[in-house]
């Protein structure tokens, strides 16, 4: 399965979209009523075939195509088999028409020709941006509602992805440590300053914040200071997108092995919050991890509890090492060790060791000296 996403055209038209989703929220409020209802009165969960059957003869009530009325019940069916398996903490709720963003055509009730998409039961048309062509038969058709009143079209096909990246072969190897004010150290010397998109806006996201505040609920106005704000969070995460898949590119042409701390963000969040969510390094994993199975590139973790920046070359660990220490001096070989480039480097070793341990390491070159790896295994 493919999915393809493009962005719909505003027009007259998209007023239907909206008017559908709040139908789509009467829909889920409806239906996790009667289970409220029903669970008081006996004790019991009404399934999902019953569900069904009860919205079939109410359904010539709404706008919603059938398909789209089965897979809401559907969804509040799986969010309450997750509460009872404990998956999650919480059984559903009810949601607004506002916070419901998105309702799936399964098998039929639309139509796709070229860059329209119409939905039968309303005969309403959409025109969106055919920027590639899909492959494959179409299999389901999500319209979601995104920040700034954009709506987007996700159609998922029945291909599969073969797509690759060519690139040549030398067997270099790189140790990345993550870090605040430098974005990564990488074992080879060089490092990449953190952008920190949000510090740029800050100033901005106040003032719309503050005029925000300063608005009157309800009126037109409040609503158009709303929508600045959402655009200036929306152009923040577009940047932050754009820095980290390129990134990912680069390192993915440049290293085909490459070895990353198994990082706890939640921990890195608690002690410097929302300076780490702006790095978003956790995104950043994601996006090497998948790039990097299409360049044919081994991207491979370490443990956390791992002291990448404590262990200088010589093997001696410098446990009172603070993290406000940069730089120290090895109590054993009196080497000067910078603290992010010795962790990168001490990453590199740590991954190569455990590769070589598991078979893995066929042609890896790693730019450290082989003896120091030697010294690394026999710690």
């Amino acid at each position: 399965m493919i999915s393809y996403k493009y962005n719909i055209y505003k027009s007259k038209n998209t007023k239907h979209l909206d008017k559908m989703l709040r139908e789509c929220a009467f829909v889920w409020n409806h239906a996790l009523n009667l289970q409220k209802r029903y669970y008081r009165r006996f004790g019991k969960y009404i399934s999902l075939n019953r569900l069904q059957k009860h919205f079939a003869k109410r359904i010539k009530r709404i706008l919603l195509h059938s398909q789209i009325v089965q897979e809401i019940l559907g969804r509040l069916d799986n969010s309450y088999k997750r509460f009872f398996k404990k998956l999650c903490k919480r059984p559903p709720k009810f949601k607004k028409a506002e916070k419901f963003n998105s309702f799936v055509f399964k098998q039929g009730g639309f139509a796709l020709n070229g860059n329209v998409f119409t939905i039968n039961k309303i005969n309403k048309r959409f025109k969106f941006s055919y920027s590639r062509p899909y492959d494959g038969n179409v299999k389901q058709v999500r319209v979601l509602r995104e920040t700034c009143n954009r709506y987007s079209i996700v159609i998922v096909t029945d291909s599969k992805s073969n797509k690759t990246y060519e690139k040549s072969r030398n067997g270099a190897s790189v140790g990345i440590d993550f870090g605040l004010k430098t974005y990564m150290t990488l074992s080879d010397g060089k490092s990449i300053q953190s952008p920190l998109f949000f510090n740029r806006y800050q100033k901005k996201i106040k003032k719309c914040n503050r005029n925000l505040s300063r608005s009157e609920k309800g009126s037109n106005n409040r609503k158009r200071r709303l929508f600045e704000l959402h655009q200036t969070n929306r152009k923040i995460m577009n940047l932050r997108s754009d820095f980290q898949w390129k990134l990912a590119h680069q390192l993915c042409k440049q290293y085909d092995y490459i070895f990353i701390e198994d990082l706890n963000i939640e921990a890195m969040k608690r002690l410097w919050g929302k300076k780490v969510s702006d790095l978003s390094h956790s995104s950043f994993i994601n996006k090497l991890t998948y790039i990097a199975s299409k360049y044919g590139v081994i991207v491979h973790k370490i443990d956390k509890w791992y002291p990448s920046s404590k262990t200088c070359e010589c093997g001696c660990i410098n446990k009172g090492l603070l993290l406000r220490d940069r730089t120290w001096v090895c109590p054993g070989c009196g080497s000067i060790n910078d603290r992010d480039l010795l962790a990168s480097k001490n990453i590199l070793r740590k991954g190569i060791s455990e590769l070589e341990s598991t078979g893995n390491s066929n042609g890896c070159k790693t730019g450290v000296p082989y003896t120091c790896i030697q010294e690394s295994q026999s710690l």
